[in-house]
């Protein structure tokens, strides 16, 4: 629980200024008031730490002193405790109930404008300067009062910045430690706060994390069990067993959006869960993450040993259920040509795994769903920062990466240039080593040979699946597949797709072939197509590159090969001639994409 860690520091006289972020603004459980939004809740473990006045401050509101009634008002309104639930003496000390309002509080601070102000600063100072009374203080919306602003500097311009300098002298004044006083600093995303508050080492960094599995099922026993017992919400949230699904099937979702999502339900009396949730699980993540995350879909992945990938997927798989981490990967590469199941291999290893399935998406993928804050231009990192945090919040999650030749915010056809685009942040999470067994990242590429160089870098991404076109008998079985339920009379699918002259379909050719052919059959009105419909869809079909272009990129893939088991069993003439038993000729092959790039007019 992030509130231990800060009382740890706090009781050790090791800090007394700390920095909140990430899921500031939610529900989080009080073992006396239940259920209360984020700042009510920090206020009132202030309460408990003994802190005889707390009050709070942002720009906006100005100062204000908790208010009970207020929050008791709002859990009503949420359904968070029972209707008829009076306002009992607790057993903890009523929140500034020690407080004298004498000499020092004579002009309440209530009556100071919100902006920042001369009189403001010194009334401040002055409160956490004095000993008779043990403050906490909550600064919240941090981002409003310090921005990432480079004009804010420690030269002293104006009051904002006479505060925003004030405020960082407080977290090494040990006189305010002395005292025994203690001040909260709130913000959701760092990158929008002035850097020197997350390089103070005087002020630690505490997340404020999303709910894990145990907290989401805790909340909906709790909403179960402040409902009545004939009503709607006791029936949306279902038994025992359907409130422990939701609580897995939630993961990704703070307090206040699993409260949304059921009372949704409830309005509409339906079970919680179904669609609706995987809908709003999708937007949620997209909107939290502002567009940088998308919500993918797992699976599992076909019985038995048929698929070479699986042997490295259930490996890892076993790594993550035993909690040996010397067989999970911090992070794997899939390379191969488009169309060759790229996608489908990193949300098999998440449904295997039984991990979240996030896809993080690029700056040139990214439509800003969000105007930044402070107008610097790096919109794209600040979001970035925004998404990285939540998949800390969300682990264990597999980090989806396509195209990773094009992770920088400024693509280049120049691999020496990633060095310096691909951004910090990101650089920084890939090679966290905390997040080995929570986070793994997985990266596909269809050109290896541009790939930034922090995916090449030793004891990240050593686990590299080579991902090539089918020979055949894959793409015989592939149609199989594709078309079961769909046809009409007997098809002979090695006289369609299982000689030579359709080397090179892919997974994803062989299924825009059978779509195309689906809606053949549907314009005549057919729900089954025939041998000779299918056949002019593959006579019809033109890949979307040649194929020299895809040997190349098949080759460049195969070159980056550290294990035979991680390579096709079955190759194509034009891969099987560098193959030999478990020796790839990577010589050869650098001869052959020298030949090619020459063809192509590319550099190999």
């Amino acid at each position: 629980m992030f509130w231990d860690e800060i009382k740890r520091h706090y009781d050790a006289g090791s800090a007394h200024q700390f920095l909140l972020h990430f899921n500031v603004n939610d529900l989080l459980y009080d073992d006396v008031y239940g259920y209360l939004p984020t700042i009510d809740y920090l206020m009132e473990q202030l309460n408990v730490l003994g802190c005889n006045l707390v009050l709070g401050y942002n720009t906006s509101q100005g100062i204000r002193l908790p208010n009970v009634g207020r929050w008791r008002n709002r859990q009503r309104m949420l359904k968070l405790i029972p209707r008829d639930e009076k306002e009992a003496e607790k057993k903890r000390r009523r929140i500034n109930s020690t407080v004298v309002f004498d000499k020092v509080h004579e002009d309440p601070f209530v009556r100071i404008d919100p902006s920042p102000s001369e009189d403001l600063r010194k009334r401040l100072n002055n409160l956490l300067h004095q000993g008779r009374t043990k403050i906490g203080l909550v600064i919240d919306f941090l981002e409003h009062l310090a921005p990432n602003d480079p004009s804010l500097s420690n030269v002293a311009k104006d009051e904002s910045q006479l505060l925003f300098n004030q405020i960082q002298n407080w977290a090494s004044d040990l006189n305010i430690r002395r005292h025994k006083h203690i001040i909260l600093l709130v913000t959701q995303n760092t990158f929008d706060i002035h850097p020197n508050f997350t390089v103070n080492s005087e002020i630690p960094m505490i997340e404020i994390p999303f709910p894990d599995d145990a907290e989401r099922l805790k909340f909906f026993e709790h909403l179960y069990d402040v409902s009545d017992d004939a009503s709607q919400m006791r029936k949306t949230l279902g038994n025992n067993q359907e409130r422990e699904a939701l609580a897995r099937e939630t993961v990704g979702l703070n307090l206040f959006g699993i409260h949304d999502i059921v009372q949704q339900a409830e309005s509409a009396e339906q079970k919680a869960g179904g669609e609706p949730l995987v809908r709003y699980r999708r937007e949620s993540i997209k909107t939290f993450s502002h567009g940088v995350l998308e919500l993918g879909e797992t699976q599992r992945g076909p019985a038995g040993d048929g698929w070479y990938v699986m042997r490295t997927i259930r490996d890892i798989a076993d790594g993550m259920k035993n909690r040996d981490l010397r067989r999970v990967p911090r992070g794997m590469l899939i390379l191969g040509p488009p169309g060759t199941s790229k996608e489908y291999a990193a949300r098999v290893l998440a449904g295997e795994a039984n991990m979240t399935l996030v896809q993080l998406r690029y700056a040139n993928q990214v439509g800003e769903v969000t105007i930044n804050i402070n107008q610097n231009g790096n919109t794209y990192e600040r979001n970035l920062n925004a998404g990285l945090n939540f998949i800390r919040g969300i682990a264990p999650t597999v980090v989806f990466m396509d195209g990773i030749e094009q992770a920088s915010p400024h693509t280049t056809m120049n691999p020496e240039d990633h060095e310096r685009v691909f951004p910090p942040a990101l650089v920084n999470a890939i090679n966290d080593m905390s997040l080995h067994g929570r986070v793994i990242w997985v990266g596909a590429s269809q050109r290896p040979d541009l790939m930034p160089p922090i995916f090449r870098r030793y004891g990240i991404f050593d686990t590299k699946l080579i991902m090539l076109p089918p020979t055949g008998g894959g793409r015989m079985e592939i149609l199989r597949i594709f078309c079961q339920g769909q046809t009409s009379g007997n098809i002979n699918f090695r006289s369609l797709v299982g000689g030579p002259e359709t080397d090179g379909l892919t997974w994803r050719d062989i299924f825009l072939i059978v779509q195309r052919v689906h809606n053949i059959a549907r314009r005549s009105g057919r729900d089954t197509f025939t041998e000779g419909e299918l056949r002019q869809s593959v006579n019809d079909f033109v890949p979307d590159y040649s194929r020299e272009m895809q040997i190349f990129m098949g080759l460049l893939a195969l070159r980056e090969a550290n294990s035979r088991v991680m390579v096709p069993d079955g190759l194509l003439p034009e891969y099987q001639e560098f193959v030999d038993d478990n020796r790839i000729d990577k010589t050869g092959i650098n001869r052959r994409l020298m030949e090619l790039s020459d063809q192509l007019g590319l550099d190999a």
